[in-house]
């Protein structure tokens, strides 16, 4: 999905410069507490697995002077001892982690704030906070790579050292992005409970629902996928796969009401075009370029992909029919859209 062309901070009128420059010091002097509370943990189970892995070699690099002495019952117990204590530790401190989450957030929020000189109630204060929410999640993007940095000369071992650590922060930062996009959401329904109208208000609002949605896709999907950045195999599972699907939904949902508003905008029918590419509905999809080709029958980009479409489910007489017409006019991809051509064809 693409970005909404309305930012929420183009909706607020407050001096821009001095809110973005008071909110960068805000986010500065956060992110090193998010980072204390996601190192806690690491350091925690890093202890835990260095003080088992040496009691278990003392166990067995004395293991017959202890079996001599009868104390091998002891050492054994002493491991187990250990163990158990982590898992009892590591279960509680998971437990606390979103009280932690909640606790940043609420103080980043007052930071906020404070720079806002927030009023519930006020369109553009809560215009400001969204913006400060997605300011903030954009400012922990990719971050829980950067934990281990190589020593002077060894390059040679950053990928393994990235890879390293967002296994071991990836949860933390991941979790911590969604309540703030969450966040940002909310803020954006208590605009359009004051401006419930506002074609304005809606596009923020969508955009908000398109940023979480993309918090949930899978970056090998994506054509713009860097191969070399490690991706935990276990990050996007069912589960985030369901939440895209909310989210994307919801997003389709605020354009629909733009659509409602202003049916000929070009612009409303690609943002339901993208949405329902990545909601795999390529019916639906081929309906929104069909209306767009009615506004802007001359925009070649959109025949393009319509043509691609087109081929892709199987009606190749209107593929056909695009290609010839992208082909008369010289345009540099119609020999691209033939290829697509029976790639549909199964035998």
């Amino acid at each position: 999905m693409v970005a909404s062309r309305v930012e929420g901070e183009d909706l607020f009128f407050i001096n821009k410069e001095i809110y973005h420059e008071e909110l960068n010091k805000v986010i500065q002097s956060v992110l090193p507490k998010f980072d204390r509370i996601a190192k806690n943990f690491f350091l925690i189970n890093l202890c835990f697995w260095l003080l088992i892995g040496v009691e278990i070699s003392v166990l067995l690099i004395f293991f017959s002077w202890f079996l001599k002495s009868s104390l091998v019952a002891l050492g054994i117990s002493a491991v187990f001892l250990t163990i158990f204590t982590y898992f009892i530790l590591r279960m509680y401190f998971i437990s606390k982690k979103p009280e932690q989450y909640e606790d940043f957030l609420e103080r980043y929020t007052r930071g906020a704030k404070s720079v806002i000189k927030y009023r519930d109630g006020i369109p553009e204060h809560h215009f400001a906070l969204a913006a400060s929410y997605s300011k903030l999640a954009s400012a922990l993007h990719d971050r829980e790579y950067t934990f281990f940095k190589p020593p002077f000369g060894l390059y040679a071992i950053s990928p393994t050292l990235e890879k390293i650590s967002c296994s071991s922060f990836w949860r933390d930062f991941h979790c911590m992005k969604e309540l703030l996009l969450k966040s940002c959401i909310e803020e954006h329904h208590k605009v359009v409970q004051c401006e419930p109208t506002s074609l304005e208000v809606h596009a923020a609002l969508a955009n908000a629902y398109v940023q979480l949605s993309t918090l949930y896709v899978d970056p090998r999907k994506t054509e713009t996928f860097d191969e070399d950045r490690w991706i935990p195999s276990n990050k996007f599972d069912d589960e985030q796969k369901e939440k895209f699907q909310y989210a994307a939904l919801k997003a389709v949902e605020e354009f629909k009401i733009l659509n409602h508003f202003a049916p000929n905008d070009p612009w409303i029918h690609s943002q339901l075009a993208y949405s329902y590419h990545d909601l795999e509905m390529p019916e639906e999809e081929i309906k929104e370029y069909e209306a767009i080709l009615k506004l802007r029958p001359d925009d070649k980009e959109t025949q393009f992909k319509l043509g691609k479409l087109y081929f892709s489910q199987g009606y190749a007489a209107k593929g056909l029919r695009i290609y010839e017409d992208l082909r008369r006019t010289n345009f540099k991809k119609a020999e691209e859209l033939l290829e697509s051509y029976g790639n549909n064809l199964q035998f």
